[in-house]
């Protein structure tokens, strides 16, 4: 391979996989070089902040003699502004800074010269330096108005520039109401026909790949039973893939690659949580005909089906308009596959209206009706996060002047968060599946089940955006009055997982789900936290502590909290049918024991759940965290914060093994390599944070650069957890203040998080003048220094 010579040879070490499946070390990977994102472990790397960038990085850094930031290089279909250099001619500072915020959170290079390497003039007009030095030396760079930049923001997708080009820019010259042209749109063959072929062997041939082809070199696949397609058929796929390389294989447990019709069964479980790749048909011909290899979670329809569809789109009918081809077909079946009913013609029944523009014949007779109208994104996203997304989401509702949203259909991917929780809810509702021997013990089941589940799976959502308001469509020539300063990093969103529970609950006592849907409601009531708009967390860390009160005094850990044996009664309880109660909630991090062992996870954590071991993601309501060493990753961070007894992994492994909840004193985790490379002691951080009580940071409000490494999201949620308040830094003209409400903040310090690169650099001056203007002393800092504060849960100055 090219780029591995190149990194070879410059220096570089090739990180050797650990087993043939291609999971990669994360212990001793520094960089991981990729063309997708789409591979096992990336979620992973995200995690412990390894940049992942595409070869581009690689020559980029040989080029320059030095290596360059890694951000404009990452493959991340989120950051769709990759591959763009923008510069701005002649606009207002507070656009051009919204518009160099906006392309650099976005993946993208923010330049203030015009060069060689320039792909973009943002100006309103002809009439500027830039733009005459551009047509005169003849560059290949397109001069678009800042309405482009407004537009491809809003949607989160980079749409066409032809009708933003100047000099005559179509959207200043065109009604937005003139017809269109369908465009080409985007190649969908074999993305979208969903349905398996006949069983009589009529037309069931796949497309024939090219002679060179080998996609399926090294792999291993096995075609799974619910595919339920003839004998002969699997002859045909077998030899096809043979001589491309792979092999077949007859139990999912010796393949690498797993093709099945749905989401269910111990075969999908198996390899969704073994890392392997998994797909459906209609994805192995899209391989068979294009003779390339390409990741199942790339398109939507690649991915096997979820039973029965989407929750909450069974009763919906959908109709599509102005598109056409492919991508129409496209549309249809995956409105199918959502559990939804697809038809050609709309009628008054019809629930929803799925339309590239908002000018059609169908798009006036739903406004007339009353029927939803909105984009296919919306319908992408529902199915890819599982859930009915919000018609209140602006987004779903957008239609840029002279553009056929046809042009980015098909773009949205599998969210893998989603298909983990997925996973996770399905393996919590099979938990509670345990039948009561009387009325009272089963209700009291599902009373207790729901509530764990709503504590221990809970997750931070933001509100939905104000509802949808109409506004007339204007011609615009001016600079857009709203920019991106609202637009932040991509975020990683998972599904809040509300179905399985409620589905679970249902399935244990359909009498009283009325209650429990009441309950959870309260649960999960919303609310402003120092008004950032989070989700309330309605079990306070108390509540955790008091649910397991009734299991005694112990010996003090390291958190302060019980840690002696608890000897839990298992054969018992389950001779009542009925379900432990949990007395230990246990986070775990950087845990290779079920990734190298899938067979293991589930009876494991049955196990533990048997002796009131709960496990769950949520740092905020952990009791215990398990580690194999010192890591500095995002849950470490944001536990330590709540001073839970630390165990090494082995602890696990001692639970299981006794059949009770272990003493911890002999599983404290202890890391000398680990606290002198962090330049910390475990036992003098879990002190403090004793002491700090999750307010380490309470009042102090951080400011977050674009390129800061890991994203956003990751320091907002560890500087939450230490009591503060994360703002992404965006270039407002107000200050922010930590209750959200524009006022000035009494804080000696005001600290933003930054990188080195040019264009987080670029925005300390205004940071420093919008500092200094309210009175505080600026303080610009690596992400370094936030880590090693919640590490160490105390802050350090410089010179302090």
């Amino acid at each position: 391979m090219e780029t591995t010579k190149l990194l070879t040879t410059s220096g570089a070490t090739p990180a050797t996989p650990l087993d043939s499946h291609i999971r990669i070390d994360l212990a001793s990977v520094t960089h991981i070089v990729s063309t997708t994102v789409d591979f096992p472990g990336y979620t992973e790397a995200e995690r412990f902040m390894i940049p992942v960038v595409t070869p581009a990085w690689v020559t980029a850094s040989l080029d320059k003699g030095r290596m360059v930031h890694v951000r404009p290089y990452n493959p991340d279909p989120r950051f769709f502004f990759s591959g763009v250099m923008a510069t701005v001619a002649e606009l207002p500072e507070g656009d051009k800074e919204a518009i160099c915020g906006g392309v650099v959170a976005m993946g993208g290079q923010y330049t203030g010269h015009l060069t060689r390497f320039t792909t973009h003039v943002v100006a309103l007009n002809m009439d500027n330096d830039k733009c005459r030095q551009a047509l005169r030396k003849n560059l290949n760079v397109k001069i678009v108005l800042p309405h482009w930049f407004d537009d491809c923001l809003k949607l989160a997708r980079r749409i066409p520039e032809d009708p933003y080009l100047l000099p005559d820019p179509e959207i200043t010259r065109v009604p937005s109401s003139a017809p269109i042209p369908l465009p080409q749109g985007p190649d969908l063959t074999y993305s979208h026909d969903r349905r398996p072929p006949p069983l009589d062997g009529a037309s069931e041939d796949p497309p024939t790949p090219r002679p060179s082809f080998s996609a399926f070199d090294g792999k291993s696949v096995f075609l799974a039973p619910d595919l339920d397609i003839s004998l002969r058929l699997r002859g045909v796929l077998g030899e096809v893939i043979q001589g491309a390389g792979g092999a077949m294989v007859s139990a999912v447990e010796d393949a690498s690659v797993l093709v099945c019709q749905f989401r269910a069964g111990t075969d999908y479980k198996y390899a969704l949580r073994r890392g392997l790749e998994i797909g459906n048909l209609t994805w192995l011909y899209w391989i068979f005909a294009h003779s390339t290899w390409a990741s199942p979670l790339r398109r939507l329809l690649h991915f096997p089906l979820p039973p029965g569809g989407v929750p909450g789109m069974q009763g919906m009918i959908i109709t599509v308009s102005n598109y056409g081809g492919d991508a129409r077909l496209y549309l249809e079946n995956l409105v199918e596959a959502c559990g939804a009913r697809f038809t050609k013609s709309m009628k008054a029944e019809n629930t929803h209206l799925v339309t590239a523009r908002e000018h059609s014949e169908k798009c006036t007779a739903a406004r007339e009706w009353n029927i939803n109208m909105v984009n296919h994104l919306w319908l992408e996203e529902c199915y890819a996060k599982g859930t009915v997304m919000s018609l209140a989401n602006r987004r779903y509702a957008m239609w840029p002047p002279r553009t056929n949203l046809m042009e980015v259909v098909g773009m949205t991917g599998v969210d893998v968060g989603a298909l983990e929780e997925e996973d996770r809810d399905g393996e919590a509702a099979d938990a509670m599946s345990v039948d009561g021997d009387g009325d009272g013990a089963e209700e009291d089941a599902v009373v207790r089940g729901a509530s764990g589940l709503a504590i221990s799976e809970r997750k931070e959502e933001a509100p939905p955006p104000p509802p949808r308001q109409q506004q007339q469509r204007q011609q615009r020539v001016s600079t857009p009055s709203r920019w991106s300063r609202d637009i932040e990093a991509p975020q990683s969103v998972s599904s809040s997982g509300r179905k399985a529970k409620e589905a679970a609950a249902a399935r244990l006592h359909d009498s009283i789900m009325p209650d429990v849907m009441k309950y959870q409601q309260e649960l999960k009531r919303k609310g402003g936290v120092m008004g950032t708009g989070r989700k309330r967390r309605t079990g306070s860390f108390g509540d955790m502590a008091s649910m397991g009160a009734d299991s005694g005094s112990e010996g003090e850990g390291w958190g302060g909290r019980s840690g002696g044996a608890k000897k839990v009664k298992v054969a018992a309880a389950t001779a009542q049918g009925k379900r432990v109660k949990p007395k230990v909630f246990l986070l775990l991090t950087a845990y290779k024991g079920w990734v190298e062992n899938p067979g293991k996870e589930e009876s494991d954590k049955r196990g533990l759940a048997a002796l009131g071991i709960q496990c769950v993601a949520d740092p905020a309501v952990c009791t215990h965290l398990a580690a194999p060493h010192i890591v500095r990753t995002e849950k470490f961070c944001c536990a330590l914060a709540r001073a839970p007894i630390i165990v090494s992994t082995s602890w696990i492994s001692a639970c299981l093994s006794s059949s009770t909840i272990a003493d911890t004193t002999p599983h404290l985790l202890h890391d000398p390599a680990g606290e002198q490379k962090l330049n910390m002691v475990l036992s003098e951080s879990l002190s403090r944070a004793r002491a700090n009580a999750g307010k380490l940071l309470a009042g102090q409000t951080i400011y977050c650069a674009p390129n800061v490494h890991g994203g956003f999201e990751t320091y907002r949620k560890i500087v939450e957890a230490n009591g503060g308040v994360c703002v992404a830094f965006r270039m407002a003209k107000r200050v922010v203040s930590a209750e959200g409400k524009g006022k000035e903040v009494e804080e000696e310090r005001w600290v933003l998080l930054s990188s080195d690169e040019e264009g987080d650099r670029k925005l300390w001056g205004a940071f420093a003048r919008m500092v200094k203007g309210a009175g505080g002393t600026p303080v610009v800092v690596k992400t370094d220094w936030l880590l090693d504060a919640a590490m160490g849960q105390r802050v350090r100055w410089e010179g302090g």
